[in-house]
């Protein structure tokens, strides 16, 4: 039976959420699942755990329970129905396959429409000599192409990004009640906008992922998809969508700035963008950790797990695990070695090639600007859930 081990471990202290890696190092090599407070549940830190848990058939991402959906105002998404991202095979299945095809065909515009929004940015914020660059360009690029994607009006962006960046906040259940509260009114107003924009587009369908899928659901009127659906797929998007891309500009660009010869090297040589970006994924995942939900009674590393526990997998510790990675500290945009920071098996991320479209473009389009250089201390979110920058205070040298 597990107890609670790491009682001693705050996941909230910032020289945690500032570099996490060395205490996921602690962990892999003394206590590799632990119970963790306050969540009271356990946390998995190797990479063969990590991956069982996104994998194996044991793990969802829902358990029904008594009274389940009745969570309380602070977790006022837990009241909606479950969508594609928060349901399990069957269900998910042929949600995902009624889904899947309309993203993947949008999203083959995302390297045109990032690379288009991306230069329009960085111009932007060069033509300064210093720049808040998360707020000015990290959050709003990857949005921009997001809302583009889905046909979303772009009056309505700044409305948009404003709710979902608060209830990202809400979801540290450490924040004041105050700030959940704020998070859960906005994930009402969000649900709310997106009834309104589907039943809209069911009658004169726009352009776009929201407007196609509607035409899906209308084609197929006894197929998977109905309005909810769509409604929830839309939530989902936004919510997990873009902010996850946001991190990754901001963590990847510090990284690489870090590193003199790399930024050299990708401004001579665009072709290794891709394989800096792939490795900017492992080495600084914006989504450290992932909940799944043990169905059945399963076995991890000799710990017994009764239906209904929840499990943390810990993917920003089993992307720098040693016993999958060489050299996991090192920073090597050549690495071939798969990551985790996209998910795996039924639930690996649908939007994974936004965030290949978008950080590519936003980094390239920066380095390809005056010289710059972090100017400041930047500040990260206070969720260890999350690896991302509130604030990437950064300098440009026109000379």
């Amino acid at each position: 039976m597990l107890t609670g081990a790491a009682t001693s471990f705050d996941p909230h202290h910032p020289e945690f959420l500032g570099d996490p890696y060395p205490t996921y190092a602690r962990f892999r090599e003394e206590d590799p699942i632990a119970i963790v407070q306050p969540y009271g549940h356990p946390w998995v830190f190797r990479y063969d755990d990590v991956a069982k848990a996104l994998t194996d058939a044991s793990f969802g991402k829902h358990y029904a329970r008594d009274g389940d959906g009745v969570a309380g105002p602070f977790r006022m998404m837990s009241h909606f129905p479950r969508g594609l991202f928060g349901s399990d095979p069957p269900r998910h299945t042929a949600l995902r396959a009624a889904v899947e095809p309309v993203v993947r065909r949008a999203l083959d515009r995302s390297p045109e429409v990032a690379s288009e929004l991306a230069s329009a940015f960085a111009a932007s914020v060069a033509r300064r000599q210093y720049a808040e660059l998360m707020i000015e360009f990290a959050l709003p690029l990857p949005a921009g192409v997001l809302f583009t994607l889905m046909g979303i009006p772009g009056q309505d962006w700044d409305a948009l990004g404003r709710w979902v960046f608060s209830i990202a906040a809400a979801h540290d259940i450490t924040q004041r009640p105050s700030v959940r509260a704020a998070g859960a009114t906005c994930s009402m107003a969000l649900k709310t906008y997106f009834s309104a924009f589907v039943a809209q587009s069911i009658d004169a369908p726009v352009d776009g992922i929201v407007g196609e899928l509607c035409r899906v659901a209308a084609a197929e009127p006894d197929g998977p998809l109905t309005s909810g659906d769509i409604e929830m797929v839309c939530m989902d998007f936004v919510v997990a969508g873009y902010l996850s891309t946001s991190y990754l500009i901001g963590t990847g660009l510090s990284n690489v700035l870090e590193r003199g010869a790399l930024v050299a090297a990708l401004r001579d040589d665009p072709t290794l963008m891709a394989g800096a970006v792939r490795e900017m994924l492992r080495y600084d995942a914006p989504a450290q950790i992932v909940d799944r939900v043990v169905l059945v009674e399963t076995e991890l590393r000799g710990h017994t797990l009764e239906p209904g526990t929840t499990v943390s997998a810990v993917v920003g510790s089993a992307n720098r695990d040693p016993d999958a990675f060489d050299r996991p500290n090192d920073f090597l945009p050549t690495r071939d070695e798969p990551h985790l920071s996209y998910g795996a098996g039924a639930h690996f991320c649908i939007g994974d090639a936004l965030a290949n479209a978008v950080c590519p473009a936003a980094i390239s389009a920066l380095l390809a600007g005056p010289p710059l250089a972090v100017d400041g201390i930047p500040q990260w979110q206070t969720d260890p859930y999350l690896r991302g920058m509130t604030s990437l205070p950064v300098r440009f040298d026109p000379n």
